[in-house]
Protein backbone atom coordinates (compact mmCIF):
# COMPACT_ATOMS: atom_id res chain seq x y z
CA UNK A 1 0.00 0.00 0.00
CA UNK A 2 1.24 3.18 -1.46
CA UNK A 3 1.77 6.20 2.16
CA UNK A 4 -0.22 9.41 0.69
CA UNK A 5 2.33 11.53 2.39
CA UNK A 6 5.86 10.42 1.25
CA UNK A 7 4.59 8.21 -1.73
CA UNK A 8 5.99 5.23 -0.64
CA UNK A 9 5.00 1.39 -0.86
CA UNK A 10 4.11 -0.64 2.46
CA UNK A 11 2.50 -3.67 3.34
CA UNK A 12 -0.68 -3.89 3.69
CA UNK A 13 -0.80 -5.17 7.24
CA UNK A 14 0.45 -2.37 8.33
CA UNK A 15 -1.54 1.01 9.81
CA UNK A 16 1.14 3.60 9.79
CA UNK A 17 3.58 4.45 7.13
CA UNK A 18 6.66 2.15 7.52
CA UNK A 19 8.97 5.31 6.36
CA UNK A 20 7.74 9.00 7.43
CA UNK A 21 4.71 7.42 10.22
CA UNK A 22 1.79 8.99 8.39
CA UNK A 23 -1.60 7.17 9.09
CA UNK A 24 -2.23 4.35 5.71
CA UNK A 25 -5.98 4.26 4.11
CA UNK A 26 -7.74 1.44 5.77
CA UNK A 27 -8.97 -1.76 3.91
CA UNK A 28 -12.75 -1.33 2.88
CA UNK A 29 -14.91 -3.63 5.04
CA UNK A 30 -16.62 -6.37 2.77
CA UNK A 31 -16.93 -9.55 4.18
CA UNK A 32 -20.50 -10.39 3.30
CA UNK A 33 -19.16 -10.21 -0.53
CA UNK A 34 -16.96 -12.70 -1.98
CA UNK A 35 -13.86 -12.23 -3.56
CA UNK A 36 -14.74 -12.99 -6.75
CA UNK A 37 -17.72 -10.47 -6.40
CA UNK A 38 -15.51 -7.45 -5.14
CA UNK A 39 -15.32 -4.43 -7.33
CA UNK A 40 -11.53 -3.66 -7.49
CA UNK A 41 -10.57 -0.92 -5.33
CA UNK A 42 -9.68 2.62 -6.45
CA UNK A 43 -5.97 2.83 -5.19
CA UNK A 44 -4.79 5.91 -4.70
CA UNK A 45 -3.02 7.29 -7.82
CA UNK A 46 0.97 8.10 -7.49
CA UNK A 47 1.65 11.69 -7.77
CA UNK A 48 4.06 12.10 -10.88
CA UNK A 49 7.36 11.46 -9.98
CA UNK A 50 9.74 13.22 -12.78
CA UNK A 51 13.78 12.13 -12.72
CA UNK A 52 16.01 14.73 -14.49
CA UNK A 53 18.90 13.72 -16.51
CA UNK A 54 21.69 15.64 -17.93
CA UNK A 55 23.83 14.70 -20.43
CA UNK A 56 27.58 15.19 -21.15
CA UNK A 57 27.14 18.58 -22.66
CA UNK A 58 24.98 19.61 -19.44
CA UNK A 59 21.78 20.01 -20.73
CA UNK A 60 18.64 18.60 -18.89
CA UNK A 61 17.11 15.12 -21.04
CA UNK A 62 13.60 14.63 -21.16
CA UNK A 63 12.14 13.31 -18.21
CA UNK A 64 11.32 9.67 -17.70
CA UNK A 65 8.61 8.83 -15.34
CA UNK A 66 9.93 6.95 -11.66
CA UNK A 67 10.39 3.07 -11.97
CA UNK A 68 8.18 2.32 -9.43
CA UNK A 69 5.36 4.00 -10.41
CA UNK A 70 5.20 1.83 -13.48
CA UNK A 71 6.05 -1.59 -10.97
CA UNK A 72 2.67 -0.17 -8.78
CA UNK A 73 0.53 -0.25 -11.98
CA UNK A 74 1.67 -3.65 -12.55
CA UNK A 75 0.76 -5.07 -9.97
CA UNK A 76 -2.69 -3.48 -9.91
CA UNK A 77 -3.11 -4.97 -13.26
CA UNK A 78 -2.25 -8.38 -11.89
CA UNK A 79 -4.42 -8.28 -8.89
CA UNK A 80 -7.65 -7.86 -11.64
CA UNK A 81 -6.47 -10.21 -13.73
CA UNK A 82 -6.44 -12.37 -10.78
CA UNK A 83 -9.70 -11.53 -9.65
CA UNK A 84 -11.47 -12.22 -13.53
CA UNK A 85 -9.51 -15.28 -13.29
CA UNK A 86 -11.53 -16.44 -10.18
CA UNK A 87 -14.81 -14.91 -11.43
CA UNK A 88 -14.00 -17.41 -14.61
CA UNK A 89 -12.93 -20.22 -12.89
CA UNK A 90 -16.14 -19.83 -10.42
CA UNK A 91 -18.13 -19.86 -13.10
CA UNK A 92 -16.89 -22.67 -14.97
CA UNK A 93 -17.20 -25.30 -11.72
CA UNK A 94 -20.91 -23.63 -11.62
CA UNK A 95 -21.67 -24.92 -15.47
CA UNK A 96 -19.55 -28.64 -14.84
CA UNK A 97 -21.60 -29.11 -11.82
CA UNK A 98 -24.71 -28.48 -13.88
CA UNK A 99 -24.13 -30.70 -16.98
CA UNK A 100 -23.12 -33.98 -14.44
CA UNK A 101 -20.64 -36.35 -14.73
CA UNK A 102 -18.14 -35.70 -17.68
CA UNK A 103 -16.50 -38.77 -19.75
CA UNK A 104 -13.40 -40.77 -18.95
CA UNK A 105 -11.09 -41.61 -21.67
CA UNK A 106 -7.44 -42.00 -22.00
CA UNK A 107 -7.65 -39.99 -25.36
CA UNK A 108 -8.60 -37.22 -24.17
CA UNK A 109 -5.23 -34.73 -23.42
CA UNK A 110 -5.22 -31.48 -21.72
CA UNK A 111 -2.17 -29.19 -21.82
CA UNK A 112 -1.24 -26.56 -19.60
CA UNK A 113 1.48 -23.69 -19.97
CA UNK A 114 2.71 -21.48 -17.17
CA UNK A 115 1.23 -17.64 -16.83
CA UNK A 116 3.99 -15.53 -17.23
CA UNK A 117 3.58 -11.87 -15.78
CA UNK A 118 4.15 -8.82 -17.94
CA UNK A 119 4.90 -5.63 -17.12
CA UNK A 120 2.73 -3.14 -19.40
CA UNK A 121 2.16 0.64 -17.90
CA UNK A 122 -1.90 0.29 -18.37
CA UNK A 123 -4.80 -2.44 -18.60
CA UNK A 124 -5.28 -1.08 -22.63
CA UNK A 125 -1.96 -1.37 -23.47
CA UNK A 126 -1.74 -4.43 -22.16
CA UNK A 127 -4.50 -5.82 -24.19
CA UNK A 128 -2.96 -4.65 -27.13
CA UNK A 129 0.18 -5.76 -26.82
CA UNK A 130 -0.66 -9.47 -25.85
CA UNK A 131 0.30 -10.89 -29.52
CA UNK A 132 -2.30 -13.53 -31.06
CA UNK A 133 -2.31 -16.67 -29.65
CA UNK A 134 -0.70 -16.02 -26.14
CA UNK A 135 -2.91 -16.32 -23.48
CA UNK A 136 -3.68 -13.42 -21.28
CA UNK A 137 -1.80 -13.27 -17.95
CA UNK A 138 -4.65 -14.70 -15.29
CA UNK A 139 -6.68 -16.62 -17.86
CA UNK A 140 -7.09 -20.21 -18.31
CA UNK A 141 -5.92 -21.55 -21.28
CA UNK A 142 -8.56 -23.77 -23.17
CA UNK A 143 -8.31 -27.68 -23.18
CA UNK A 144 -6.28 -29.13 -26.50
CA UNK A 145 -8.12 -32.24 -27.85
CA UNK A 146 -7.15 -34.84 -30.18
CA UNK A 147 -9.22 -35.32 -33.37
CA UNK A 148 -12.29 -37.51 -32.17
CA UNK A 149 -13.12 -36.99 -28.47
CA UNK A 150 -15.00 -40.82 -27.70
CA UNK A 151 -18.07 -40.05 -25.96
CA UNK A 152 -20.81 -42.56 -24.44
CA UNK A 153 -23.02 -41.90 -27.59
CA UNK A 154 -23.20 -40.72 -30.92
CA UNK A 155 -19.59 -39.65 -32.28
CA UNK A 156 -21.63 -36.70 -33.96
CA UNK A 157 -22.52 -35.11 -31.14
CA UNK A 158 -18.87 -34.27 -30.56
CA UNK A 159 -18.82 -32.12 -33.21
CA UNK A 160 -21.08 -29.43 -31.83
CA UNK A 161 -18.63 -29.26 -28.36
CA UNK A 162 -17.58 -26.14 -27.41
CA UNK A 163 -15.15 -24.78 -24.45
CA UNK A 164 -17.28 -23.79 -21.28
CA UNK A 165 -15.10 -20.73 -21.54
CA UNK A 166 -15.77 -17.59 -23.87
CA UNK A 167 -13.40 -16.91 -26.78
CA UNK A 168 -11.69 -13.89 -24.89
CA UNK A 169 -9.51 -16.96 -23.42
CA UNK A 170 -8.79 -18.59 -27.06
CA UNK A 171 -5.67 -21.10 -27.17
CA UNK A 172 -2.42 -19.68 -28.30
CA UNK A 173 -1.44 -21.46 -32.26
CA UNK A 174 1.15 -24.22 -31.74
CA UNK A 175 3.82 -21.94 -33.53
CA UNK A 176 3.50 -19.19 -31.20
CA UNK A 177 3.36 -21.76 -28.05
CA UNK A 178 5.92 -21.72 -25.57
CA UNK A 179 8.02 -24.15 -24.33
CA UNK A 180 5.84 -26.78 -22.68
CA UNK A 181 6.40 -28.62 -19.05
CA UNK A 182 6.74 -32.02 -19.37
CA UNK A 183 6.14 -34.65 -16.12
CA UNK A 184 9.02 -36.35 -15.03
CA UNK A 185 9.07 -40.21 -15.11
CA UNK A 186 10.83 -42.21 -12.30
CA UNK A 187 10.80 -45.09 -13.88
CA UNK A 188 11.58 -46.09 -17.64
CA UNK A 189 14.26 -46.69 -20.01
CA UNK A 190 15.49 -43.12 -20.13
CA UNK A 191 15.95 -42.98 -16.81
CA UNK A 192 17.62 -46.38 -15.81
CA UNK A 193 20.58 -45.88 -17.93
CA UNK A 194 21.49 -42.84 -15.96
CA UNK A 195 20.79 -44.23 -12.77
CA UNK A 196 22.52 -47.55 -13.63
CA UNK A 197 25.84 -45.94 -14.37
CA UNK A 198 25.77 -43.38 -11.42
CA UNK A 199 25.45 -47.04 -9.14
CA UNK A 200 28.27 -48.00 -10.95
CA UNK A 201 30.20 -45.03 -10.52
CA UNK A 202 29.57 -45.13 -6.72
CA UNK A 203 30.70 -48.44 -6.42
CA UNK A 204 33.77 -48.52 -7.91
CA UNK A 205 34.34 -45.26 -5.70
CA UNK A 206 33.99 -47.41 -2.93
CA UNK A 207 35.67 -50.27 -3.92
CA UNK A 208 38.96 -47.96 -4.57
CA UNK A 209 38.37 -46.25 -0.95
CA UNK A 210 38.11 -49.35 0.64
CA UNK A 211 41.08 -51.18 -1.21
CA UNK A 212 43.66 -48.20 -1.59
CA UNK A 213 42.78 -46.14 1.88
CA UNK A 214 40.93 -48.62 4.60
CA UNK A 215 42.80 -51.58 4.29
CA UNK A 216 46.35 -49.57 4.13
CA UNK A 217 44.93 -47.88 7.50
CA UNK A 218 43.96 -51.58 9.04
CA UNK A 219 47.13 -52.87 7.90
CA UNK A 220 49.32 -49.97 9.62
CA UNK A 221 47.37 -50.53 12.67
CA UNK A 222 48.11 -54.37 12.57
CA UNK A 223 51.46 -53.11 12.60
CA UNK A 224 51.65 -51.20 15.08
CA UNK A 225 49.74 -53.50 17.39
CA UNK A 226 52.67 -56.41 16.21
CA UNK A 227 55.01 -53.62 17.41
CA UNK A 228 53.16 -54.62 20.99
CA UNK A 229 54.07 -58.29 20.84
CA UNK A 230 55.40 -59.21 24.35
CA UNK A 231 57.77 -62.24 24.43
CA UNK A 232 58.41 -63.32 28.38
CA UNK A 233 60.94 -65.67 29.38
CA UNK A 234 59.00 -68.11 31.48
CA UNK A 235 58.88 -72.27 32.51
CA UNK A 236 56.97 -75.13 31.28
CA UNK A 237 57.11 -78.38 33.51
CA UNK A 238 60.35 -77.57 34.95
CA UNK A 239 62.26 -76.47 31.57
CA UNK A 240 63.13 -73.07 30.29
CA UNK A 241 60.36 -71.30 27.65
CA UNK A 242 59.56 -68.23 26.70
CA UNK A 243 55.09 -66.91 26.46
CA UNK A 244 54.55 -65.17 23.77
CA UNK A 245 51.09 -62.43 23.87
CA UNK A 246 50.30 -61.62 20.21
CA UNK A 247 47.39 -58.93 20.33
CA UNK A 248 44.61 -58.94 17.90
CA UNK A 249 40.94 -58.70 17.94
CA UNK A 250 38.40 -59.99 20.30
CA UNK A 251 37.87 -64.02 19.36
CA UNK A 252 40.14 -63.98 16.41
CA UNK A 253 42.00 -67.04 16.05
CA UNK A 254 45.50 -67.07 15.10
CA UNK A 255 47.58 -69.74 13.80
CA UNK A 256 51.19 -70.66 14.30
CA UNK A 257 52.94 -72.09 11.12
CA UNK A 258 56.01 -73.42 12.63
CA UNK A 259 53.68 -74.98 16.00
CA UNK A 260 51.22 -76.12 13.77
CA UNK A 261 48.63 -75.37 16.35
CA UNK A 262 45.84 -72.04 16.74
CA UNK A 263 44.60 -70.09 19.78
CA UNK A 264 42.31 -67.74 20.67
CA UNK A 265 42.50 -64.40 21.38
CA UNK A 266 40.81 -63.53 24.71
CA UNK A 267 41.40 -60.12 26.72
CA UNK A 268 42.98 -58.82 23.62
CA UNK A 269 45.87 -61.25 23.22
CA UNK A 270 46.83 -64.68 22.17
CA UNK A 271 49.16 -66.05 24.64
CA UNK A 272 51.45 -69.24 23.53
CA UNK A 273 53.68 -70.36 25.83
CA UNK A 274 56.73 -72.44 23.94
CA UNK A 275 59.39 -74.54 25.83
CA UNK A 276 62.90 -73.90 24.46
CA UNK A 277 64.02 -77.54 23.57
CA UNK A 278 61.24 -77.71 21.15
CA UNK A 279 63.42 -75.75 18.39
CA UNK A 280 66.32 -78.14 18.64
CA UNK A 281 65.34 -81.04 20.35
CA UNK A 282 66.07 -83.01 17.02
CA UNK A 283 69.01 -81.59 16.71
CA UNK A 284 71.71 -84.17 19.15
CA UNK A 285 74.74 -82.25 17.77
CA UNK A 286 73.80 -78.89 18.22
CA UNK A 287 76.84 -76.76 20.16
CA UNK A 288 75.69 -73.17 19.57
CA UNK A 289 74.96 -71.32 23.30
CA UNK A 290 72.07 -69.41 21.08
CA UNK A 291 69.57 -69.57 18.67
CA UNK A 292 67.53 -67.63 16.82
CA UNK A 293 63.53 -68.60 17.04
CA UNK A 294 61.12 -67.21 14.19
CA UNK A 295 57.24 -67.26 14.85
CA UNK A 296 54.88 -66.82 11.86
CA UNK A 297 51.57 -66.19 12.98
CA UNK A 298 47.92 -65.90 10.79
CA UNK A 299 45.09 -64.23 11.70
CA UNK A 300 41.36 -65.01 10.90
CA UNK A 301 39.16 -62.98 12.44
CA UNK A 302 35.60 -63.40 13.33
CA UNK A 303 34.86 -61.89 9.80
CA UNK A 304 36.37 -64.96 8.25
CA UNK A 305 39.40 -62.94 6.77
CA UNK A 306 42.68 -64.35 6.77
CA UNK A 307 46.39 -63.10 6.72
CA UNK A 308 49.58 -62.84 7.69
CA UNK A 309 51.09 -61.02 10.10
CA UNK A 310 54.26 -59.93 10.78
CA UNK A 311 56.94 -62.29 11.66
CA UNK A 312 58.07 -62.72 15.44
CA UNK A 313 61.75 -63.43 15.99
CA UNK A 314 63.40 -63.88 19.65
CA UNK A 315 66.84 -65.24 21.12
CA UNK A 316 66.84 -68.26 23.47
CA UNK A 317 69.60 -69.96 25.50
CA UNK A 318 70.58 -73.73 24.92
CA UNK A 319 71.73 -75.00 28.11
CA UNK A 320 74.34 -77.26 28.28
CA UNK A 321 73.73 -81.13 29.27
CA UNK A 322 74.12 -81.69 32.54
CA UNK A 323 77.90 -82.67 34.00
CA UNK A 324 79.50 -82.90 36.99
CA UNK A 325 83.31 -83.08 38.11
CA UNK A 326 83.94 -84.90 41.12
CA UNK A 327 87.60 -86.29 40.55
CA UNK A 328 89.17 -84.07 39.60
CA UNK A 329 86.99 -81.26 40.27
CA UNK A 330 88.91 -79.07 37.78
CA UNK A 331 89.99 -79.60 34.25
CA UNK A 332 93.83 -79.29 35.19
CA UNK A 333 95.45 -81.57 37.29
CA UNK A 334 99.26 -83.20 37.94
CA UNK A 335 99.59 -85.88 38.69
CA UNK A 336 102.32 -88.29 39.70
CA UNK A 337 100.87 -91.96 39.53
CA UNK A 338 98.56 -94.20 37.07
CA UNK A 339 96.23 -94.45 36.57
CA UNK A 340 94.03 -91.62 37.79
CA UNK A 341 90.21 -92.22 38.81
CA UNK A 342 88.19 -90.03 37.30
CA UNK A 343 84.73 -89.66 38.55
CA UNK A 344 81.82 -86.99 37.59
CA UNK A 345 78.23 -87.17 37.16
CA UNK A 346 75.77 -86.84 34.51
CA UNK A 347 71.70 -86.68 34.31
CA UNK A 348 70.09 -90.12 33.65
CA UNK A 349 69.13 -91.14 30.34
CA UNK A 350 72.46 -89.14 28.91
CA UNK A 351 74.84 -90.60 26.52
CA UNK A 352 78.51 -90.54 27.73
CA UNK A 353 81.47 -91.11 25.47
CA UNK A 354 84.97 -91.05 26.83
CA UNK A 355 87.84 -90.42 24.18
CA UNK A 356 85.55 -91.83 21.86
CA UNK A 357 84.42 -95.21 23.77
CA UNK A 358 80.49 -95.58 24.24
CA UNK A 359 79.97 -95.42 28.73
CA UNK A 360 76.01 -94.98 28.47
CA UNK A 361 75.29 -98.32 29.76
CA UNK A 362 76.59 -97.31 32.95
CA UNK A 363 74.57 -94.13 33.79
CA UNK A 364 71.39 -95.53 34.94
CA UNK A 365 72.50 -98.50 37.01
CA UNK A 366 74.84 -96.07 39.32
CA UNK A 367 72.34 -93.21 39.77
CA UNK A 368 74.35 -90.97 36.86
CA UNK A 369 77.54 -91.57 38.27
CA UNK A 370 80.71 -92.59 36.00
CA UNK A 371 84.05 -93.82 37.30
CA UNK A 372 87.23 -94.21 34.89
CA UNK A 373 90.22 -95.21 35.57
CA UNK A 374 92.97 -92.59 33.22
CA UNK A 375 95.94 -94.39 32.38
CA UNK A 376 98.83 -91.47 33.05
CA UNK A 377 101.57 -91.89 30.73
CA UNK A 378 104.93 -89.72 32.12
CA UNK A 379 105.33 -87.97 29.00
CA UNK A 380 103.43 -84.44 29.79
CA UNK A 381 99.52 -83.64 29.29
CA UNK A 382 97.28 -86.71 29.03
CA UNK A 383 93.70 -85.50 27.55
CA UNK A 384 90.65 -87.38 28.57
CA UNK A 385 88.10 -86.17 26.46
CA UNK A 386 84.37 -86.84 28.13
CA UNK A 387 81.37 -85.81 25.58
CA UNK A 388 77.63 -85.62 27.35
CA UNK A 389 74.21 -85.29 25.43
CA UNK A 390 70.95 -84.95 27.01
CA UNK A 391 67.75 -84.52 25.83
CA UNK A 392 66.45 -81.03 25.73
CA UNK A 393 70.20 -79.61 25.86
CA UNK A 394 72.79 -78.76 24.07
CA UNK A 395 75.84 -80.99 23.70
CA UNK A 396 78.40 -80.59 26.59
CA UNK A 397 82.34 -81.33 25.74
CA UNK A 398 85.08 -81.45 28.13
CA UNK A 399 88.66 -82.21 28.14
CA UNK A 400 90.53 -82.78 31.17
CA UNK A 401 93.89 -82.55 31.51
CA UNK A 402 95.95 -84.84 33.52
CA UNK A 403 99.77 -83.77 33.64
CA UNK A 404 102.51 -86.39 34.43
CA UNK A 405 106.06 -85.26 34.19
CA UNK A 406 108.32 -87.10 31.92
CA UNK A 407 110.74 -89.40 33.58
CA UNK A 408 113.88 -90.53 33.01
CA UNK A 409 114.13 -94.00 34.71
CA UNK A 410 110.50 -95.53 35.21
CA UNK A 411 109.17 -95.10 38.36
CA UNK A 412 105.37 -96.02 39.05
CA UNK A 413 103.16 -97.29 42.15
CA UNK A 414 100.73 -99.81 42.65
CA UNK A 415 97.02 -98.97 41.20
CA UNK A 416 95.19 -99.85 43.64
CA UNK A 417 96.66 -97.05 46.19
CA UNK A 418 94.09 -95.07 46.85
CA UNK A 419 94.09 -91.30 47.62
CA UNK A 420 92.53 -90.82 50.91
CA UNK A 421 92.95 -92.56 54.26
CA UNK A 422 91.40 -92.88 57.79
CA UNK A 423 94.29 -94.37 59.44
CA UNK A 424 97.22 -92.53 60.61
CA UNK A 425 99.52 -95.03 58.02
CA UNK A 426 99.22 -96.07 54.27
CA UNK A 427 101.38 -99.15 52.57
CA UNK A 428 102.67 -98.01 49.35
CA UNK A 429 103.75 -100.49 46.69
CA UNK A 430 105.59 -99.68 43.73
CA UNK A 431 107.99 -100.61 40.84
CA UNK A 432 111.12 -99.05 39.19
CA UNK A 433 114.53 -100.12 36.84
CA UNK A 434 115.90 -103.01 38.43
CA UNK A 435 119.27 -101.76 40.11
CA UNK A 436 117.97 -98.39 41.07
CA UNK A 437 118.37 -96.30 44.38
CA UNK A 438 115.45 -95.67 46.44
CA UNK A 439 115.10 -92.39 48.47
CA UNK A 440 111.77 -91.97 50.53
CA UNK A 441 112.16 -88.08 51.05
CA UNK A 442 108.87 -88.14 52.93
CA UNK A 443 108.13 -89.54 56.64
CA UNK A 444 107.85 -93.71 56.37
CA UNK A 445 108.56 -96.60 58.23
CA UNK A 446 109.09 -100.31 57.25
CA UNK A 447 110.78 -99.83 54.22
CA UNK A 448 111.00 -103.40 51.96
CA UNK A 449 113.86 -103.50 49.07
CA UNK A 450 114.12 -107.14 48.71
CA UNK A 451 113.45 -107.33 45.62
CA UNK A 452 114.66 -103.80 44.25
CA UNK A 453 117.66 -105.12 42.45
CA UNK A 454 116.06 -108.44 41.06
CA UNK A 455 112.64 -106.73 39.83
CA UNK A 456 112.68 -103.15 41.18
CA UNK A 457 109.91 -103.56 43.54
CA UNK A 458 109.44 -102.42 46.63
CA UNK A 459 107.54 -101.59 49.99
CA UNK A 460 107.34 -99.26 52.46
CA UNK A 461 104.48 -97.67 55.59
CA UNK A 462 104.01 -94.13 54.88
CA UNK A 463 103.28 -91.70 58.12
CA UNK A 464 100.57 -89.33 58.14
CA UNK A 465 101.50 -86.31 60.45
CA UNK A 466 98.74 -83.84 59.79
CA UNK A 467 95.00 -84.22 59.12
CA UNK A 468 94.03 -82.84 55.66
CA UNK A 469 96.30 -83.86 52.57
CA UNK A 470 99.83 -85.52 53.22
CA UNK A 471 102.16 -85.57 49.80
CA UNK A 472 104.53 -88.50 49.78
CA UNK A 473 107.74 -88.07 47.95
CA UNK A 474 109.40 -90.83 46.21
CA UNK A 475 113.09 -90.50 44.24
CA UNK A 476 114.42 -93.48 41.82
CA UNK A 477 118.43 -93.05 40.93
CA UNK A 478 120.78 -94.79 38.41
CA UNK A 479 123.92 -94.26 36.17
CA UNK A 480 122.95 -90.50 36.71
CA UNK A 481 119.63 -90.08 35.77
CA UNK A 482 116.84 -89.68 38.63
CA UNK A 483 113.25 -89.58 38.90
CA UNK A 484 111.10 -87.94 41.33
CA UNK A 485 107.18 -89.11 42.17
CA UNK A 486 104.63 -87.40 44.65
CA UNK A 487 101.66 -88.52 45.74
CA UNK A 488 98.58 -86.90 47.73
CA UNK A 489 97.02 -88.81 50.37
CA UNK A 490 93.97 -87.22 52.01
CA UNK A 491 94.20 -88.28 55.83
CA UNK A 492 90.94 -87.50 58.18
CA UNK A 493 90.85 -89.67 61.18
CA UNK A 494 87.03 -91.40 61.93
CA UNK A 495 85.07 -89.54 63.70
CA UNK A 496 85.10 -91.59 66.77
CA UNK A 497 89.22 -90.59 66.84
CA UNK A 498 88.54 -87.18 65.56
CA UNK A 499 86.21 -85.30 67.76
CA UNK A 500 87.07 -86.13 70.85
CA UNK A 501 90.47 -84.68 70.64
CA UNK A 502 88.82 -81.19 69.93
CA UNK A 503 88.86 -77.65 72.28
CA UNK A 504 86.34 -75.51 72.48
CA UNK A 505 85.70 -72.72 70.08
CA UNK A 506 84.46 -70.28 73.27
CA UNK A 507 86.10 -67.49 74.28
CA UNK A 508 89.14 -68.51 75.40
CA UNK A 509 89.74 -71.12 72.53
CA UNK A 510 89.50 -67.90 70.77
CA UNK A 511 92.00 -66.30 72.03
CA UNK A 512 94.07 -68.74 72.38
CA UNK A 513 93.73 -69.76 69.00
CA UNK A 514 94.98 -65.93 67.49
CA UNK A 515 97.73 -66.63 69.84
CA UNK A 516 99.55 -69.67 69.40
CA UNK A 517 99.09 -69.17 65.47
CA UNK A 518 101.43 -71.41 64.19
CA UNK A 519 101.67 -73.59 66.35
CA UNK A 520 98.05 -74.48 66.25
CA UNK A 521 98.35 -74.83 62.61
CA UNK A 522 100.99 -77.21 62.50
CA UNK A 523 99.90 -79.39 65.10
CA UNK A 524 95.95 -79.00 63.12
CA UNK A 525 94.80 -78.74 66.69
CA UNK A 526 90.91 -79.83 66.18
CA UNK A 527 88.25 -77.55 67.61
CA UNK A 528 84.30 -77.77 68.08
CA UNK A 529 82.82 -75.00 66.68
CA UNK A 530 78.98 -74.22 67.42
CA UNK A 531 77.60 -71.14 66.08
CA UNK A 532 75.23 -69.53 63.43
CA UNK A 533 76.18 -69.10 59.27
CA UNK A 534 75.65 -65.56 58.83
CA UNK A 535 77.35 -65.64 55.22
CA UNK A 536 78.35 -67.76 52.57
CA UNK A 537 81.42 -66.62 50.70
CA UNK A 538 82.27 -69.42 48.19
CA UNK A 539 80.23 -71.95 46.76
CA UNK A 540 83.24 -74.13 45.71
CA UNK A 541 84.32 -74.88 48.31
CA UNK A 542 81.64 -73.56 50.36
CA UNK A 543 83.58 -70.87 52.38
CA UNK A 544 81.11 -69.37 55.46
CA UNK A 545 81.30 -67.25 58.49
CA UNK A 546 80.13 -68.47 61.66
CA UNK A 547 79.34 -66.68 64.61
CA UNK A 548 80.13 -68.32 67.82
CA UNK A 549 79.26 -65.79 70.25
CA UNK A 550 77.03 -65.87 72.86
CA UNK A 551 75.13 -62.96 74.86
CA UNK A 552 75.30 -60.28 72.20
CA UNK A 553 78.92 -60.92 71.65
CA UNK A 554 80.27 -61.60 68.23
CA UNK A 555 82.87 -64.15 67.44
CA UNK A 556 83.41 -64.66 63.94
CA UNK A 557 85.18 -67.58 62.34
CA UNK A 558 86.20 -68.70 58.61
CA UNK A 559 84.91 -72.43 57.88
CA UNK A 560 85.87 -74.47 54.62
CA UNK A 561 83.36 -77.15 54.32
CA UNK A 562 84.94 -80.36 53.53
CA UNK A 563 82.13 -82.66 55.37
CA UNK A 564 79.32 -84.35 53.42
CA UNK A 565 77.15 -81.68 54.60
CA UNK A 566 75.70 -78.02 52.75
CA UNK A 567 75.17 -75.09 55.27
CA UNK A 568 72.77 -72.80 55.06
CA UNK A 569 72.41 -68.98 56.26
CA UNK A 570 70.31 -68.54 59.28
CA UNK A 571 70.94 -72.25 60.05
CA UNK A 572 72.79 -73.25 63.54
CA UNK A 573 75.13 -76.16 63.40
CA UNK A 574 77.64 -77.85 65.62
CA UNK A 575 81.25 -78.32 63.32
CA UNK A 576 84.23 -80.07 63.96
CA UNK A 577 87.46 -78.67 62.58
CA UNK A 578 90.87 -77.77 62.24
CA UNK A 579 93.42 -74.87 62.35
CA UNK A 580 94.26 -73.63 58.96
CA UNK A 581 95.49 -70.09 59.12
CA UNK A 582 94.16 -66.49 59.70
CA UNK A 583 91.41 -64.73 57.54
CA UNK A 584 90.95 -61.07 57.82
CA UNK A 585 91.78 -61.23 61.14
CA UNK A 586 89.58 -64.17 61.71
CA UNK A 587 90.64 -67.91 62.82
CA UNK A 588 90.13 -70.13 59.45
CA UNK A 589 89.40 -73.91 59.69
CA UNK A 590 88.68 -76.84 57.97
CA UNK A 591 85.04 -78.46 58.72
CA UNK A 592 85.62 -82.54 58.49
CA UNK A 593 82.41 -83.11 60.42
CA UNK A 594 79.15 -81.25 60.64
CA UNK A 595 75.90 -81.85 63.20
CA UNK A 596 72.97 -79.77 64.42
CA UNK A 597 73.84 -78.35 67.82
CA UNK A 598 73.26 -79.67 71.35
CA UNK A 599 70.78 -77.08 72.46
Amino acid sequence: MRCPQCGRWNRAALPQCFYCGAALPEKPEGDSVSPAQQQPREMPQPSASVIYAVNESGDETAPRPDERDSLAKEMQSFHARRRRGEEQQQRIRQEAAQGGIAPITRSVRIETEPTPIYTDPSEEDLESSIPEGIVRPGAIPAPRFSKTIPQYGDPAESAGYQPLWSDDYRPRPKARMLKRSRRTHLFGLSQFFPMAAILLIAGAILFAGYQFILLPLMNREEIRLQDQVEIIPSLLEDMAAHTIRIPAEEGAQIYIKELRKSYIVTGGYAEITVADYTWYELNSTIADETMEVTLTPYIKTSAGEQKLMDVITYTIEIPLSPLLLVTPDTNYLEVSTSPYNIKFRVAQNSTVFINGEDYSSYVNTQDGYISYNALVAPVGNNDIEIVVNCQYYRQNRQVITLYRAPQDIPLELSATLGNTSANQTMTIRGTTMPGAHLIIESDYENLDTSELTAYGNFSFDAKFNKIGTNTIVIVAEKDGLSTTLKKDVYYVPYASTYTPKAWPMNAEGYLDFLNNLNTRVARTQIYECIGTIVEIKSDKPQLALMDTGTEGSERLILLENMSTDTWEVGQRYRVYADAYGVYDGKPRLVARYTYAPRN
